[in-house]
């Protein structure tokens, strides 16, 4: 979506030429699974609102010219299948790619508008990014001022650290024009084996404590015996 597009995007964005302000008039949406297999699925939905496309028209504003800003979102993702996309007043498409080398998500992006990196080492999963919306890049504030920007990532592991909204295994990072965003998450691997000793060694004890509970009752009922 960044860096090697970045021209291509500029481009579109003045062809459109981005006067037009209207609320909520573009979805963009990123989201990512990362797998356990070290490979990476997801989708990109970019969409304009329905309103937006009534008002942009009685601007004199070509659908092609509108397509072509999302066409040029797009490209950038790579390996993709794209579908037609019409969900709660919005039209655009969907870009879906799977089985990606989380390796291609080392260094996702990585100009002045901001990168996406993912790495596996070890038992740990961290995600770290940096989005720059203020006033230079593709999206002007005053004109996309309450743009919807999503993206989530869901991890293959329990999320032990992030700045952004969880729901189970999925971190979301929810974004508006005219701001900057750090990203973090962190997603620990659970150790199988450390879960296999301690439920061993809880067997053991709980045994041991009942042998001692047991010995301690019939020597008391001997004892008492004995009496």
């Amino acid at each position: 979506m960044l860096g090697v597009h970045a021209r291509r995007v500029l481009g579109a964005a003045a062809a459109v030429g981005l006067l037009v302000a209207a609320s909520g008039c573009v979805r963009l949406d990123l989201g990512l699974e990362v797998r356990p297999d070290d490979t990476v699925g997801g989708e990109f939905t970019a969409a304009w609102s329905r309103d937006f496309l009534e008002e942009a028209q009685d601007e004199g504003l070509e659908r092609a010219e509108l397509d072509a800003f999302l066409d040029a979102l797009l490209d950038g993702v790579p390996g993709t299948e794209r579908t037609p996309y019409e969900q709660d007043g919005f039209q655009g498409q969907t870009a879906t790619f799977t089985d990606r080398p989380l390796a291609e998500f080392a260094e996702f992006g990585g100009d002045e508008w901001g990168y996406l990196r993912l790495t596996h080492d070890g038992r740990e999963y961290a995600l770290e990014g940096y989005w720059d919306l203020r006033a230079a890049g593709f999206i002007d504030p005053e004109s996309f001022e309450d743009a919807e920007i999503l993206i989530s990532v869901n991890f293959p592991a329990t999320v032990t650290d992030h700045n952004g909204e969880l729901d189970g295994r999925t971190v979301t990072w929810r974004m508006a024009p005219g701001e900057d965003y750090e990203m973090r998450a962190t997603a620990t691997e659970h150790n199988g084996w450390a879960f296999v000793v301690a439920g061993i060694a809880t067997v053991l004890v709980v045994g041991l404590l009942l042998w001692l509970w047991q010995w301690w009752a019939l020597r008391r009922y001997s004892t008492g015996a004995m009496r």
